[in-house]
């Protein structure tokens, strides 16, 4: 199975609402942290924060629920809701920012965006105007502080190349084994039952959006026949937000494995080299994953969850 997303030997501590977690007989306190800098952010369920107020000097305040945040370089993860009427005039911001449709209608400039459609804007390209006649709620990440410059021109330096309107889940076609980055030296067999498609791939930096879809009834650590080790690490951060269907996950934590599900809406965000999968990796429907990861070279696997013995490592072809 592809990456669900990436141990600090700092702590790690999980952001949750309302999940009890059991290690052998002791219970994991779930506490709350915002810094994904430095800490494992897990098993959010957005439907159980609160809305909040979301302002930026120049346009029209929204709400948001944040998922996550790197307090050093203010980089965010968070839902936006949008209400009826809402609209902003063209302009940029001075940081990358990338949108993903959850329900409503969003029209930016002359592209309609509805359920599953996606949009990458880098820092610095203006575009608009921005409007919505119902209403729109949809997944936002920037890498930097939000900010917004009304302006009718970009800046010069923009990577106007890497701009990305108009891809919507529902027509995209489903990735071939020869375009997605290999997470290991072997093959795509041809019945992968794993539907990859992939919305972006930064030239530079190698930073990868993607969707994944899994059918469910089986563990994920089954892999053409062959069981992988339980335990697997990606040395760069990982992110998923899961639109459909439900996964339970392990994470390798200084307690030992923690397990919880996610149902639709379930999030996390995972620091680099963080172990994850173990025993009760499973679906028991599908699961249609929304993905984010930073530049890595591969998947780093191991046998164990306590003091892991890495048995494999594998890098991309």
């Amino acid at each position: 199975m592809p990456h669900l997303m990436g141990h600090s030997a700092i702590r790690v501590v999980l952001l949750v609402t309302g999940l009890a977690a059991a290690v052998g007989a002791q219970s994991w306190r779930i506490i709350e942290s915002r810094d994904r800098g430095k800490d494992l952010v897990a098993w959010v369920q957005p439907d159980r924060l609160y809305w909040r107020p979301f302002a930026i000097r120049g346009i029209r305040d929204a709400e948001i629920k944040l998922l996550s945040v790197d307090e050093t370089t203010q980089a965010r993860s968070q839902i936006k809701r949008l209400p009826p009427g809402w609209s902003r005039p063209t302009g940029y911001h001075k940081t990358n920012t990338e949108i993903f449709v959850l329900d409503g209608d969003l029209a930016i400039g002359d592209k309609k965006m509805g359920k599953y459609s996606y949009a990458h804007y880098p820092a610095g390209y203006a575009h608009g105007p921005v409007h919505t006649d119902y209403g729109a709620t949809f997944l936002e990440w920037w890498d930097g502080p939000p900010d917004f410059v009304a302006s009718r021109e970009s800046k010069p330096d923009a990577r106007s190349d890497q701009v990305i309107e108009g891809w919507n889940y529902y027509t995209a076609r489903l990735a071939k084994a020869e375009d997605f980055p290999k997470f290991s030296n072997r093959p795509l067999p041809p019945d992968y039952p794993i539907h990859l498609k992939i919305i972006r791939r930064d030239p530079v930096t190698g930073q990868l959006t993607w969707i994944a879809m899994t059918p469910g009834g089986g563990a994920g650590s089954l892999t053409a026949g062959k069981r992988r080790p339980l335990w697997s690490a990606n040395p760069a951060w990982e992110e998923g937000y899961l639109l459909e269907g439900d996964m339970t996950v392990g994470e390798c934590l200084p307690v030992g494995e923690v397990v919880g599900s996610y149902g639709p809406g379930g999030y996390f965000f995972r620091p680099a080299s963080a172990p994850y999968g173990g025993r009760s990796l499973w679906s028991s429907t599908y699961s249609l994953w929304l993905f984010r990861t930073g530049s890595s070279s591969g998947l780093n696997y191991f046998d164990r969850c306590d003091n892991p013995k890495e048995t494999e490592k594998e890098g991309r072809e």
